[in-house]
């Protein structure tokens, strides 16, 4: 929806465009009016954001002329509508210059209001579509160079696009995962504005979905508040409850920036699938390799591309003699470190071959790989991971892993029931930012999407078949709330329910 303000001193007007049309019907809704420009301007510092501007000209305390010049002088970009009499042309004038969209003679008439509106209505949506573009270009160029598919220097060739940033040391890298039932695009836009208007940070929607953070300019001595800060923001954002976020300390060397990025998704991982008590120890092991000779100072050094190749290979006396050397040397010098190349080893074995684990087991395991002292227990567990690789080829037929499968058969034999990944989540304990994720991967789409196509189907047999109200359907298929039937409805067929029972008898 489009936010609107109403200014006008005469409270019989005010009253009258708030009536006088169906604004929501329109795509706009009246989230504040004021009776003078004063008030007008005081509530948009204090209390409401608002896309459009309608004013009269002439008002008590501060004028509509004064109220837009003080509007553009604090940079906000909002269209405006000026409402005037005949003879205050020359006032309107003085409007056009101040890039008003439109003025309207009183008494307004309805046709030409909504023309105004619609108008407006354009240039926003033109306004976000070039807006979005350019925030997407910029999202993948950083997105590519964050895992390693742009060199640096061809980030540094796109940047020059966006002058205002400069990725350049030292930087810092936060990434936030949240718990919603289905990415909302507008949503998303939202938070990301919200964000990189609050925080001072740079904010790039993954293709996953998650919130990758860069703050660029910073000093180490006020990071601890922009952090904090940001945390504050995070839980005061509407819709978001669960997340889990996590950040690096200072980035010097940019080279390194494909392997903490990964580190920051272990880190993110381990919290979602782990118990509060254990968050600490799992910031501590992304935090183990700091400080640490330069050429070995990240996990993935360790767990190399030759690796990688054995296990694909299936050459697995090799990956366990590569492993037990590494994991030696470390185990007195550097044991935090080699509890996070076990995790990284962990991770990549889970990630790049696709293995199915049984969410108790990868719990387990994971929470086996935390609490590792001996050298013994840690070859322990790089056999585990292996039979865990062997098996996963003994069971490639398989489509889904056991929990999706799970879940997919209760969507099934309870789709009239309402459902959501927070109350799934807890019926088969598992942590619903990761069932979210793992759903996504594995089912190609996203839970409340699936959910939705499943009970829309179910409801057009139940037209076809039954003489019921299309509200009644609804409720029986699992959307308690009508309205919300009629509108997924449209979205996936085009037309409401009732349309499509005519068309189809």
């Amino acid at each position: 929806m489009i936010s609107v303000m109403l200014v006008d001193d005469e409270p019989l007007i005010l009253e009258g465009l708030r009536n006088i049309i169906d604004w929501e019907s329109l795509g706009f809704q009246v989230v504040a009016t004021a009776r003078n420009g004063l008030e007008a301007l005081e509530k948009s510092r204090k209390e409401v954001s608002f896309d459009v501007l309608i004013t009269d000209i002439k008002m008590p305390e501060m004028t509509g002329l004064q109220l837009i010049r003080r509007l553009r002088e604090e940079q906000k970009n909002t269209k405006v509508i000026v409402l005037s009499g005949f003879q205050e042309f020359g006032l309107v004038k003085e409007g056009l210059h101040l890039g008003i969209e439109n003025y309207l003679l009183k008494p307004i008439k309805e046709e030409e209001l909504i023309s105004s509106l619609q108008h407006v209505k354009e240039k926003i949506k033109q306004a976000v579509l070039e807006e979005e573009s350019v925030l997407v270009l910029r999202d993948h160029s950083i997105w590519r160079w964050i895992v390693g598919k742009m060199s640096y220097e061809a980030l540094r060739q796109r940047m020059s696009f966006y002058p205002e940033l400069k990725v350049v040391p030292p930087l810092w890298m936060g990434l936030l995962k949240v718990d919603v039932d289905e990415q909302n695009e507008e949503e998303w836009q939202t938070w990301r504005k919200t964000f990189e208007r609050e925080g001072n940070i740079v904010t790039v929607i993954t293709p996953s979905g998650d919130f990758l953070f860069l703050w660029l300019k910073e000093s180490p001595e006020c990071w601890e508040e922009e952090v904090d800060k940001l945390r504050r923001l995070i839980d005061s954002t509407e819709k978001i409850e669960d997340y889990v976020f996590v950040h690096s300390k200072k980035i010097s060397d940019l080279s390194q920036i494909q392997d903490l990025y990964r580190e920051l998704e272990m880190a993110s991982e381990l919290k979602m699938l782990l118990p509060e008590k254990d968050h600490r120890l799992a910031e501590q092991l992304y935090s183990a390799s700091e400080g640490y000779e330069h050429s070995k100072k990240y996990s993935s050094n360790y767990v190399t591309h030759e690796i990688m190749e054995q296990l694909a290979n299936q050459d697995y006396e090799a990956v366990k003699a590569s492993m037990k050397q590494t994991l030696s040397m470390l185990e007195q010098e550097r044991p935090l470190l080699m509890k996070s190349v076990l995790l990284e080893f962990f991770f990549q074995l889970k990630n790049k071959f696709s293995l199915h684990i049984d969410y108790e087991i990868y719990v387990e395991t994971l929470n086996q790989i935390l609490y590792i002292e001996e050298l013994t227990d840690a070859l322990e567990l790089v056999e585990k991971c292996i039979e865990m690789m062997d098996m996963n080829y003994s069971q490639q037929h398989q489509e889904y892993s056991p929990i999706i499968q799970t879940v997919l058969n209760f969507i099934h034999q309870n789709l009239s029931e309402e459902m959501s990944l927070k109350t799934l989540g807890n019926s088969f304990h598992i942590n619903s930012i990761y069932l979210g994720q793992l759903f996504q991967k594995e089912v190609n789409c996203s839970f409340t999407k699936y959910l939705n196509k499943l009970r829309i189907e179910k409801a057009k047999k139940l037209l076809l078949h039954s003489h019921e109200k299309a509200g009644t359907i609804g409720k029986k298929v699992g959307y308690t709330d009508s309205a919300y039937f009629y509108k997924q409805f449209k979205k996936l067929e085009g037309v409401t329910p009732s349309e499509w029972r005519k068309e189809k008898q």
